[in-house]
């Protein structure tokens, strides 16, 4: 069998941790994928995992070899994109995660002026609220709004996400205008849950003071979809980044309350796999669309002020 398929194979069951994860990607079996890493063990003659019914480790020649086929594979890759970069071209397949809101306002509608720019790439877009392990679902680069709890992530900071209190019209009509933050403990607070502590809201007043609320509610969600069109529904109000609200609040749809008091900002950050050097083609996915933000009135003043 091809040695590089092999060494291929190898790497993804160490960067993953299980076999079952890149069979699953391969589209073969866990029985198949085991039987590479042995022809691999057996045509390097020495043994490169340490196998137990639910786990594996590498050996000290395991760790070795892994360390060298890491670096034939990205200089294959690097070499690879290379020759198309010469041609003034950037290609191949680019694996992209992202919050299914940010995906849906803020990627695809510039995905158009992408592809103008790079028209031989192809992008698996995949959106999803929750947490997701970019080594088990091969994904290339994602974008995370929000302090990162992985350490071993490598990351680029492109700006920090302003956020703000958003209610309808029609909802102030009934219940009347919070003055301050200590107000909203009698008005309905829309929560998500996909942050720690989603029911205490942060503020800093005008002597730079942080004021924390915690705050009643009858909805909450892991959706950022559905809490907006709860908001347009006029079921309460809701403590969120202004970049899911931006055309809304233009066009008068929505409102934003408390802007004396500042909500805290969330850090914007592309991340990619750890211990893989960004290619040429994710350098060039995440220039572009860093670029791009910058021109964008919901993320721009943001990403100015932190580039400043």
């Amino acid at each position: 069998m091809d040695r590089l398929r092999l060494m291929e194979t190898f790497v993804r069951v160490v960067e993953t941790g299980n076999f079952s994860a890149v069979a699953r990607q391969a589209h073969t079996t866990q029985s198949a994928i085991s039987k590479q890493v042995q022809a691999l063990e057996a045509d390097v003659g020495v043994l490169l995992l340490v196998r137990s019914t639910r786990s594996h480790s590498l050996t000290e020649a395991g760790r070795l070899y892994y360390d060298r086929c890491r670096q034939v594979l990205d200089t294959l890759e690097e070499a690879r994109i290379e020759v198309h970069r010469a041609e003034h071209q950037v290609s191949g397949l680019l694996r992209v995660a992202a919050p299914v809101a940010f995906g849906r306002i803020h990627i695809v509608p510039r995905l158009a002026a992408y592809y103008a720019r790079y028209p031989k790439m192809r992008i698996d877009l995949q959106l999803d609220d929750s947490f997701v392990d970019l080594v088990a679902a091969g994904i290339d680069v994602t974008f995370r709004v929000g302090e990162l709890k992985d350490s071993r992530l490598i990351a680029r900071r492109i700006g920090s996400v302003a956020r703000a209190v958003v209610v309808s019209a029609g909802y102030l009509a009934r219940h009347g205008t919070p003055e301050c933050p200590e107000d909203l403990v009698n008005h309905n607070c829309l929560l998500y849950t996909g942050i720690d502590n989603f029911n205490e809201w942060t503020f800093v007043d005008a002597r730079n003071k942080p004021r924390t609320v915690r705050v009643p509610s009858n909805f909450q969600s892991n959706s950022s979809e559905a809490l907006r069109q709860a908001v347009m529904e006029g079921l309460g109000v809701c403590y969120s980044p202004t970049w899911i609200y931006g055309r809304d609040i233009r066009e008068g749809s929505l409102t934003t309350i408390l802007n004396d008091f500042k909500p805290s900002t969330l850090p914007l950050n592309v991340v990619y796999q750890p211990e893989r050097r960004p290619s040429i083609k994710v350098n060039s996915f995440v220039d572009f669309f860093t670029e791009t933000f910058n021109q964008d009135p919901d993320l721009s003043a943001v990403i100015r002020s932190f580039k400043a």
